[in-house]
């Protein structure tokens, strides 16, 4: 069995890279949800003998990444769902915007729980909706940990109106890092029938689960599945968020048929080695996997001790998915912007938690989908300089 080195440094700054190049070299950039591990060689050998073929003219969907995603979903959730069920997109916000676009009028509403991924709001305000935010409530654990609950009885009042036509939820979540219970998903997919507002599950880390177990919304009944648009890809899971390709799962014709239409009125497809990266990653990229989310849960327990031994007057969550931590900086004496705090003073460069929404002010999200010295690095460049923030104070 091959053992994968995530503790290897790559330099990716000579590579056009948006995570490395988007702020001065000695800022450490902690921010945007890709990971600073290769890539699994499945993923990469498909890649090599595609480009050996040495002819890339435009291409169509190619059916055995369709049969390989109705045998994963089958094998990881017993969902049995068909070739013709999948549609793929470059790129998941693509896909966002365009069901935006694709779904009900121009002022309707759209259920949206925050803090939550903030190119939700784009795709929303891009085809000229409105964003119903229903701030989930902030529950402290203890001290040092909090997590978030759902308020139902609001999101309910909400999904009553009869302009709220589409519910956009990212489980598992982000920017907190929580799955949903079954009984939160029972209760979502229950109003959103009863409400006749379409379920369109953002599932993209679906596969980075540190603990717990995911269960995609759409296998909750027939009744749900076919009022659900799913969204899943191999980007996060496996490290390919350049190449761009993104999976849509849709039971049902009518959603299929209408999501399909949108995604081809902007001419959206896939290119090709996004195509066989996809593939190669999901049938021969497991083991690298399940590596790397022992390393990544590891990432994860040692940041959150980290912070809580050296960094007490921050709070964070305890992810039970994705390799990103939401952290709660409010109490310390920062004057301005937290987040401008992290990259100006600290040299460590989050991403800002404004992006998730109003209820995400005072937070930031940590990426921690690197090697361990580089965490350690972002870590301590925290720690002295909130040291510093009590011996100016």
């Amino acid at each position: 069995m091959t053992a994968y080195n995530f503790d290897e440094i790559i330099d990716r700054t000579q590579h056009h890279s948006a995570k490395w190049n988007a702020f001065e070299r000695d800022c450490l950039p902690m921010w945007v949800a890709d990971m600073d591990f290769r890539s699994p060689p499945a993923a990469i050998d498909a890649m090599i003998e595609r480009a050996r073929h040495g002819v890339f003219g435009y291409t169509m969907d190619p059916p055995r990444l369709k049969e390989a995603i109705v045998e994963r979903m089958e094998r990881l959730y017993d969902w049995r769902i068909s070739p013709e069920d999948v549609l793929f997109s470059p790129g998941l916000v693509l896909a966002l915007c365009a069901t935006c676009s694709g779904f009900g009028q121009p002022g309707d509403t759209v259920l949206i729980q925050t803090p939550v991924y903030g190119s939700f709001f784009k795709a929303v305000r891009a085809n000229l909706k409105i964003a119903a935010n229903i701030n989930m409530e902030y529950v402290a654990d203890d001290a040092h940990t909090f997590h978030y609950e759902n308020d139902y009885d609001e999101f309910e009042q909400v999904a009553r109106d009869p302009r709220a036509t589409i519910h956009l939820q990212c489980n598992p979540q982000n920017p907190a890092g929580f799955l949903y219970s079954r009984a939160d998903l029972e209760r979502i997919g229950e109003i959103c029938l009863k409400h006749k507002v379409l379920i369109v599950a953002d599932e993209i880390h679906s596969d980075l689960i540190l603990e717990g177990r995911h269960i995609p919304i759409a296998t909750l009944s027939d009744e749900i599945a076919q009022n659900t648009l799913t969204m899943i890809a191999p980007s996060k899971t496996f490290n390919l968020a350049g190449l761009a390709c993104s999976v849509l799962i849709a039971q049902n014709k009518d959603i299929r048929e209408t999501a399909a239409a949108a995604l081809q009125s902007i001419s959206a497809h896939v290119n090709i080695m996004g195509y066989e990266a996809a593939y190669g990653a999901y049938t021969g990229g497991e083991e690298w996997l399940r590596q790397a989310l022992r390393y990544l849960k590891d990432n994860r327990d040692y940041a959150i001790n980290y912070i809580r031994a050296r960094l007490p007057q921050i709070k964070t969550t305890v992810p039970q998915s994705t390799y990103l931590l939401w952290m709660d900086m409010r109490d310390l004496p920062i004057e301005g912007d937290v987040s401008a705090f992290c990259r100006e003073t600290a040299g460590v460069a989050p991403s800002p938690g404004e992006f998730f929404g109003e209820a995400g002010q005072g937070f930031v999200r940590l990426n921690f989908g690197c090697p361990r010295s580089t965490l350690t690095q972002g870590l301590e460049r925290l720690r002295a300089a909130v040291d510093q923030l009590a011996v100016t104070a």
